[in-house]
């Protein structure tokens, strides 16, 4: 039984309780009891705990999520089950591109990718939430990361089938390669069963203090710029001006925009093929300023994380806990103005 059933398994028996209690003690005088006790003996429905939505079936919420790395590289577009996760992180790696890390949890994509390489940051990024990871190589820094973090790794040699090339003309080797996510999560639920915590999001109506806004402004760096326009029920991805279309041919169209801003460095070990550094975020616990966007608004304030096995906390200014729109959350590292690598960030109320 899932912990969010557990919960509302209590609530009801507490309140059924209560009803007792209240019958004795009324005996049988003319109190009009009867009909609100037996509307609040019903427990409010369990939601997945990525997005607040009610799965179609609870037995989904007991089951741990599959995280999946995919790479975000103009010549392999369209990309594909991005806009089947229910959290995305977006990441700057080496050569000013980005790449994406996709977690399912109550949803699934039969066709996630391409998949593409890991990097040092992703077990600090996966591990609160999961410790299933797909992906495609490492080099020899990337794999002692991920050892050190228990981290089950599901890469193409012990798939099993999961993970399958699919060519793509035109394309080379590296941009063919996709993952079900259904069937990794079979091969990685043998070694990790645990499904994701239930309070990493808190999920409800937009919070007092939001802020107006009809667009976002990333940039990554002067040559990766990301837009997100409200369109009255979502944000949808623009990657420069250009709609940032799904092979399944409908554009992003997320709930929330969430900015976690870090400071981001050169590394001076890791460096890929063609000698391009790689980078590491220098904070990744302690604090920083973070930004969420929802309901055609921004809510300010500042995200805390004491340690890698701990998720990272998303409070305002006056202490309040951030709380999210039910639906998919994109959570973009943006590098800050105080590392070697910067990037920035602005929104318009119109």
């Amino acid at each position: 039984m899932s912990p969010n059933a557990k919960k509302g398994l209590a609530i009801g028996g507490g309140v059924i309780a209560l009803a007792i209690g209240a019958f004795f003690m009324l005996g049988d005088r003319d109190v009009p009891i009867i009909g609100p006790i037996k509307d609040a003996v019903d427990p409010p429905p369990a939601t997945c705990p990525l997005s607040g939505v009610e799965p179609h079936n609870e037995a989904l919420l007991d089951r741990p999520a599959v995280a999946v790395k995919v790479e975000n590289a103009s010549v392999a577009y369209p990309l594909s089950g991005l806009d089947e996760a229910e959290v995305v992180f977006e990441e700057l790696v080496e050569g000013g591109v980005t790449r994406f890390m996709a977690i399912y949890h109550c949803t699934d994509s039969d066709k996630a990718g391409p998949v593409r390489s890991a990097r040092a940051v992703d077990p600090a990024i996966v591990t609160p939430i999961t410790r299933i990871l797909s992906y495609s190589g490492q080099n020899a820094p990337v794999l002692q990361a991920l050892e050190a973090a228990d981290i089950v790794r599901i890469d193409e040699d012990t798939a099993q089938g999961a993970l399958e090339r699919i060519p793509r003309e035109g394309l080379s080797s590296e941009h063919t390669l996709y993952a079900h996510t259904k069937e990794l999560r079979k091969i990685g639920q043998k070694q990790f069963e645990d499904p994701p915590p239930d309070d990493l999001f808190g999920f409800g109506d937009v919070q007092d203090g939001a802020k107006p806004a009809a667009s976002i402004n990333i940039e990554f760096n002067a040559s990766n710029t990301v837009r997100y326009d409200w369109s009255g029920d979502g944000w949808d991805r623009f990657q420069g001006d250009e709609p940032f279309m799904m092979e399944s041919g409908d554009q992003v169209h997320v709930e929330n925009v969430l900015i976690e801003e870090h400071t981001v460095n050169l590394s001076k070990t890791i460096v890929d093929v063609v000698g391009n550094p790689s980078l590491e975020i220098a904070n990744e616990t302690g604090s920083g300023r973070a930004v969420l966007f929802r309901d055609g608004k921004a809510i300010k304030g500042t995200w805390t994380r004491d340690d890698i096995e701990s998720p990272a906390v998303f409070e305002t200014k006056d202490g309040d806990r951030f709380v999210f729109a039910p639906g998919s959350i994109w959570i973009e590292l943006v590098p800050d103005d105080q590392g070697e690598v910067k990037g920035s960030f602005s929104f318009a109320k119109k």
